[in-house]
Formats: structure tokens, C-alpha cells, sequence
């Protein structure tokens, strides 16, 4: 499993990386994550696709993700 705060945090400054990453399919949003030199997992990239889809990304959302991850 990836670091998905990780993930949101290196992202969260380019808002078009971003939107690009909300509406593409599993497969594009994988070649995006790969142009940006990020590595990650199909099984993760719905999780970081929900937390942009808003376009608005906050503390709370990577706070969420992130206690999502380590809970037992």
C-alpha cells in the first residue's frame, strides 16, 4: 500500500495534475502518477482519485486518509 498523504501532499500544489487525476480512468491516472515521477498502485489510485475529485483538497482529507491507513 502506498502512502497515499504522501501522495496528496506531493500533488496538492498542481491543481490540473489534479483534475486530470479525478476524471481518468484507472489506467491514465497511472501514466499521470508515472509522469510525475509517482509511484503507486492501481488499488490506491481510487482512494487518491476520491480525494481530489472535488478539486479541493484539505487537511482533513489526507488526516482521514492517512488514520485510514493505520488502523488495525
Amino acid at each position: 500500500m502506498a502512502d497515499i498523504a504522501g501522495i496528496l501532499k506531493q500533488i496538492n500544489g498542481n491543481k490540473e495534475l489534479m483534475a486530470q487525476i479525478a476524471k481518468a480512468d484507472p489506467a491514465q491516472a497511472k501514466e499521470l502518477f508515472k509522469k510525475a515521477n509517482i509511484d503507486i498502485e492501481e488499488s490506491d489510485i481510487k482512494k487518491v482519485q476520491a480525494a481530489v475529485a472535488d478539486g479541493k483538497l484539505d487537511l482533513n482529507d489526507i488526516k482521514d486518509l492517512a488514520g485510514g491507513l493505520f488502523k488495525k
